[in-house]
């Protein structure tokens, strides 16, 4: 795979007590892929792709990403430091039967800075946790983590996403999971089975993290499929972006620290 030289640059987890309705059952399968990942052999029901996703929450971060500048300048720059990666993390993300989509996850979770460090061990683009990478077999010890691999680290995030949305049949929640971890999501069901992740959010039955993050993660894709953004244009599927000159800077924090963090493929 072509990764080159990254671009140098300036910019959960154990399943709990869950719902019925959205859990995976309590003996699931195991992957051939990846030996002791747990999964559901039942796939998830259709959900509307991620770009059309639609909820006020979506349409307040779409407000807010057009009309504050400093927010709009760090979406761009991140999307603008993810141009060199974009064709690599959409053709993983096709081998995992995911939307290309997710491949702007990274702007919200690590501003597309390879080597960013979060507050609770997260690392990489896709800022997986220790435990979480090696549940989805990455390798992560004294010589090696491949979170800052960027083709390691975007296969481990993939099984990871693609786990989470046949758990919880739809993104938000799954999204929500990778954010928070798939214990508080599972005890937020847990209080009110038949509730969608924007009632939970409504609610304040998840993380205040959570509840902005998935909300602005879709409305990042919203924008940067509409072309919004200067960094953006058509491609990848429904996802692209222009490369631009390298900055100098190495290493940042992640834009948007979070919590630490089936192989069958997904409908979206």
């Amino acid at each position: 795979m072509r990764w080159g030289a990254a671009l140098v640059v300036p910019a959960v987890l154990v399943a709990g007590c869950a719902s019925t309705r959205r859990v995976a059952p309590s003996t699931p399968t195991v992957s051939r892929e990846t030996p002791g990942i747990a999964t559901r052999p039942a796939p998830a029901p259709p959900a509307p792709a991620l770009g059309m996703q639609t909820h006020r929450r979506i349409d307040v971060w779409e407000r807010r990403l057009r009309v504050r500048p400093e927010l709009r300048r760090e979406t761009e720059e991140s999307l603008a430091r993810g141009a060199s990666y974009m064709s690599d993390l959409c053709a993983i993300l096709a081998e995992y039967g995911l939307p290309s989509s997710l491949a702007l996850l990274p702007v919200v979770e690590s501003g597309f800075w390879p080597n960013a460090k979060g507050r609770a061990d997260e690392r990489g683009l896709w800022q997986l946790r220790r435990a979480t990478a090696r549940r989805f077999g990455l390798v992560v010890n004294g010589h090696r983590d491949d979170r800052v691999n960027p083709e390691r680290a975007t296969r481990g995030a993939a099984r990871y996403l693609r786990f989470l949305r046949a758990r919880y049949g739809d993104w938000p929640l799954a999204l929500a999971a990778y954010n928070a971890g798939e214990h508080r999501v599972d005890r937020a069901l847990a209080r009110d089975p038949d509730a969608d992740f924007w009632r939970l959010a409504d609610h304040g039955a998840l993380p205040r993290t959570s509840r902005e993050y998935v909300p602005r993660f879709l409305a990042v894709v919203r924008m940067t499929e509409l072309g919004v953004f200067a960094s953006s244009r058509p491609g990848c599927g429904t996802v692209a972006l222009k490369r631009v000159p390298s900055p100098t800077r190495q290493v940042a924090q992640a834009a948007v620290p979070r919590p630490g963090a089936s192989e069958a493929p997904v409908p979206w």
